[in-house]
């Protein structure tokens, strides 16, 4: 009701200014934009100015792990894992710190990973965590995912004008989903204009911020978020099954069709330097990659070529054979793509192995 009434003033307060501005003479045309243009500058930069003095920001999901994340304040260096679903699900946190606690590394690990976030919110919430963190990250790990990786605005086209991408849209948000629109790398040339349109259209929801008033909270708000809360299994395969496409995936060497044969592309190279040197900006200076099971055979075959390609990270490819040997039962999957029940805590065991091997940990 307070924050109703802040921007009821608000608008009051504009249209009496309003009223103040001369009437331009008949025939100056031109002066009328001028005006309009000019009210609309100041307008918004009054509303940009009194949501950021009620201390307001958009209300979702990400917010609220941005939140979890940001209110952790305890001496443990924190390890921050970057990704989606494959690591909400992929990687239990706790068990990943407990792992990594057994050899004397006391660490917090903390996910910054929701169902279909993609590369533009990553980036996005990422400053957002950075900004508000009372204790920033020691090393952050970044999940490998060639279906976000080769197709950053997916989730635009899937989730259109949605809360969550209008809160997304800034100018650096548009600016990487433009550049990627121009690398080569995109669709047909109507896809592009469609896409283009629809990047310009929910920036513009942004900067005016449609909508704002219903769906935001204050900063300080405490979500809902908990990271121990995963949906329950539903889609079910023989053992024989999971055994033939664990198998099959861990053979597969060819990508998907549609996705460029460079890996990473010139525009994800860019996009994970801007994501290091906001991290680095903050101290942190220790990075890796990572990638989680998967039953897919295209996904399996790009997280080799990526490490084959980030040679100076630590990288690292989740497809051991003895780690694959565990995983070949149905109760490990959620899907094709995601770890389950013991199958989530057998990787995230050996992944904690695997990175005290690597000496990466502060």
């Amino acid at each position: 009701m307070t924050k109703t009434a802040y921007f009821l003033a608000l608008a009051g307060l504009l249209t009496a200014f309003c009223h103040l501005l001369p009437r331009p003479h008949t025939g100056r045309l031109w002066v009328s934009w001028l005006l309009i243009i000019a009210g609309l500058i100041i307008g918004r930069g009054v509303l940009s100015g009194t949501i950021a003095a009620l201390g307001l920001v958009a209300t979702g999901p990400l917010q609220n792990v941005v939140q979890y994340l940001a209110n952790y304040d305890d001496d443990r260096p924190v390890i921050l894992l970057v990704g989606s679903s494959f690591t909400q699900q992929g990687v239990d946190p706790d068990l990943l710190a407990e792992t990594i606690g057994r050899s004397g590394y006391n660490v917090a690990v903390l996910p910054l990973a929701v169902g279909g976030m993609s590369h533009l919110e990553r980036l996005h919430y990422l400053r957002e965590y950075l900004v508000r963190a009372k204790r920033v990250p020691s090393a952050a790990l970044f999940e490998i995912a060639g279906g976000y990786d080769n197709g950053p605005l997916f989730q635009l086209q899937q989730m259109r004008f949605s809360d969550r991408m209008v809160a997304m849209m800034d100018g650096s948000s548009a600016w990487w989903a433009f550049r990627w629109l121009l690398s080569g790398d995109t669709p047909g040339s109507t896809c592009r204009f469609v896409l283009g349109g629809d990047i310009l259209a929910h920036l513009g929801l942004h900067l005016g911020h449609v909508g704002f008033l219903w769906n935001s909270t204050r900063i300080n708000h405490a979500g809902n978020y908990d990271p121990h809360v995963l949906p329950s299994k539903e889609q079910h395969f023989t053992d024989d099954e999971v055994a033939r496409l664990v198998t099959h995936a861990a053979q597969t060497h060819d990508l998907r069709s549609d996705w460029p044969q460079d890996v990473p592309t010139k525009w994800m190279s860019a996009f994970l330097e801007a994501e290091m040197s906001a991290l680095q900006r903050r101290g942190v200076s220790r990075f890796a990659f990572y990638s989680v099971p998967t039953m897919q055979g295209a996904n399996a075959a790009y997280a080799r070529r990526f490490c084959d390609a980030m040679s100076k990270f630590v990288c690292i490819v989740g497809e051991d054979p003895q780690l694959l040997a565990g995983l070949e039962q149905d109760a490990d999957w959620y899907d094709f793509d995601h770890l389950h029940g013991e199958g989530r805590r057998l990787y995230t065991r050996w992944l904690g192995e695997r990175l005290l091997a690597q000496e990466l940990l502060p």
